[in-house]
């Protein structure tokens, strides 16, 4: 499934990407042709302007200046005096179709209302626009005429520009322009690719998790529900065994109800409504509480818990006082699992820079390194504990879930000569 989102996602998103940047890069090509072509226009005109301004001011032609000026700018100069061709001064002979692009230049010339081929009406320069022009050999021109009066008469000018030069820079940028987008396009995908994988993978892995968490669930209520159905089966079959399996079925209605609790927490935990009723929680007061309740009430074996605190007083905690009593509760009672009839059990506490940091400590067989990083997953019960009834491997994750509501942390080292500490951190300051 997430397989097929994923692809879905990359060829949507990179599609879309393409599509965005290739307009963009589409859009910057057209502005720079653009660009180019007025300049190659406004650079023709001026060209133009000097050769006219510099037949208008002066009577000879200077035939050295019109020579450089032509091989200089690639111009086609084309003089008719008073109305006859001046065949010395075009040099560009090898310019194709000549003839067709001057007649074209004088039709454009009578649309814009100047007449080449006439004695000018009146005493004053006449100039037309830059024409771009093209034949059917599909390559473009720049013209542009003026008639000049002179003593004499009148000069016809026109000149012309190929502008071939532009246009195979402008193909060499359309290239350019295309393989930036081509490898844009690529790494858009790539990009994509990854950064989805990224985006779904949490998804990926919490599905997988919701469906472990289902299985063992679905495992853990089994059990029980299999032993009342065979108790009630054969109570049914002889009612005087009832008083043999009657407690049984109590024993494991209660191990359901306990089970059923555990994960409606979760369940909270995992949908963000687990509401926590804050309030200044005196840390010293509360592990005094708690080791009372543990020696008087849960201590049927008799184990040795102590209490240690530090003389000065500990820091006060901003959190839920019950919720924080029930995660001390939960790590004494794991210690008390995997901690033998009069074991050590201790409890202390202490401040640090932020934090009110309290430790649990037992010395029964430990916890191996493998075992620590899963030791919190819902669940998860070492070798150990796997066969305990009463624990279902939820205590732990339901303790960590409370902690980190807390904007507290949980890690376990080994005790020395043999054992689990369980280390908690409170923050106190940033809630004071």
């Amino acid at each position: 499934m997430f397989r097929k989102l994923k692809r879905r996602l990359v060829l949507l998103y990179g599609i879309t990407s393409s599509i965005i940047l290739t307009t963009i890069i589409l859009g910057v090509y057209i502005i720079n042709s653009r660009q180019s072509q007025e300049q190659n226009m406004a650079l023709f005109q001026k060209n133009v302007e000097q050769i006219v301004e510099k037949f208008r001011s002066e009577d000879v032609i200077n035939n050295t200046w019109l020579v450089r000026m032509q091989e200089d700018n690639h111009l086609y100069v084309y003089i008719e005096d008073n109305g006859k061709k001046l065949t010395k001064y075009n040099l560009n002979n090898n310019l194709p179709d000549s003839e067709k692009l001057i007649g074209k230049i004088k039709k454009l010339a009578i649309e814009e209302g100047i007449n080449l081929d006439r004695k000018p009406l009146y005493s004053t320069l006449e100039k037309t626009h830059v024409y771009r022009v093209s034949l059917s050999n599909v390559k473009a021109y720049y013209g542009m005429a003026a008639l000049i009066p002179k003593n004499t008469g009148w000069l016809n000018v026109m000149v012309i520009s190929c502008d071939n030069q532009g246009s195979s820079i402008l193909l060499k940028q359309m290239f350019l322009y295309a393989f930036i987008d081509f490898i844009g396009v690529a790494a858009l995908f790539l990009i994509s690719s990854l950064y989805i994988g990224k985006v779904i993978k949490p998804l990926e892995e919490g599905q997988k998790k919701q469906v472990a968490f289902v299985a063992a669930a679905s495992h853990e209520l089994r059990t029980p529900l299999t032993v009342i159905k065979a108790g009630l089966s054969s109570i049914r079959e002889d009612i005087t065994k009832a008083d043999n399996f009657l407690p049984h079925i109590e024993g494991e209605c209660d191990r359901m109800t306990r089970l059923i609790s555990d994960l409606l927490l979760l369940a909270s935990s995992d949908a963000n409504t687990w509401s926590l009723l804050k309030e200044p929680v005196e840390m010293d007061t509360l592990l005094i509480e708690i080791y009372d309740m543990i020696c008087t009430c849960y201590n049927k074996n008799n184990y040795q818990l102590t209490l240690d605190l530090p003389e000065e007083e500990l820091h006060i905690i901003h959190g839920d006082r019950e919720r924080i009593k029930q995660i001390f509760t939960i790590l004494i009672d794991n210690a008390m699992s995997h901690t033998s009839s009069r074991g050590i059990i201790a409890l202390r506490a202490y401040n640090q820079k932020n934090y009110v940091v309290v430790e649990v400590e037992d010395h029964g067989p430990g916890i191996c390194n493998e075992d620590k990083k899963q030791i919190f997953e819902r669940f998860y019960r070492g070798d150990g504990s796997r066969n305990d009834k009463k624990h279902f491997g939820l205590g732990l994750s339901i303790a960590k879930e409370l902690i980190e509501l807390h904007e507290g942390s949980i890690f376990i080292k080994d005790t020395p000569g043999g054992g689990a500490t369980f280390v908690l951190r409170l923050p106190w300051q940033r809630n004071q």
